[in-house]
C-alpha cells in the first residue's frame, strides 16, 4: 500500500511539475504575441530568458534546440548548456550561433503550425 500512495504522491509531482512548466510556456508565448515579438526578437528573448535559466524560456529553448538537431532531449540540453556557457563569456560567435539556432526552431514551429491549420481547413 504504502507503494502506492509513493507512486500515487510520485505521479502527483510530475504532473504539477509539467503543468507549471506548460504554464511558463504559455505566458511567454502570450507575451510574443501580445508584444507582436518578430521571430528574430522571440529568439533573443528566449536566448536570454534561458541564459537566465527561467523555466518557461529554458524549455522554449531545449525544445527548438531539439528540433533543428533531431538530437534527443538530453542531447538537446547538453548542446543548449554548452551554448549558454558561451553567451555568458560572452563568445559573439556562440551568441549568435545560438540565436540562429533558436530562430531556425521557430521558424520550424511555425512552418509546421501552418500546415496542420492548412489541413485541418481542408478537412
Amino acid at each position: 500500500m504504502d507503494s502506492d500512495n509513493h507512486s500515487d504522491n510520485h505521479k502527483q509531482q510530475v504532473e504539477k511539475q509539467a503543468e507549471d512548466i506548460q504554464i511558463e510556456v504559455d505566458k511567454i508565448f502570450e507575451l510574443a504575441r501580445s508584444n507582436n515579438w518578430s521571430l528574430e526578437q522571440f529568439a533573443i528573448k528566449v536566448l536570454a530568458g534561458a541564459t537566465d535559466y527561467e523555466l518557461g524560456y529554458f524549455s522554449i529553448a531545449a525544445q527548438l534546440v531539439q528540433n533543428v538537431t533531431k538530437l534527443d532531449g538530453q542531447s538537446s540540453i547538453n548542446i543548449l548548456n554548452y551554448l549558454l556557457y558561451k553567451v555568458r563569456q560572452l563568445d559573439p560567435l556562440k551568441i549568435k550561433q545560438a540565436q540562429n539556432i533558436l530562430f531556425q526552431g521557430l521558424v520550424m514551429n511555425k512552418q509546421e503550425t501552418e500546415q496542420r491549420l492548412a489541413e485541418k481547413r481542408r478537412n
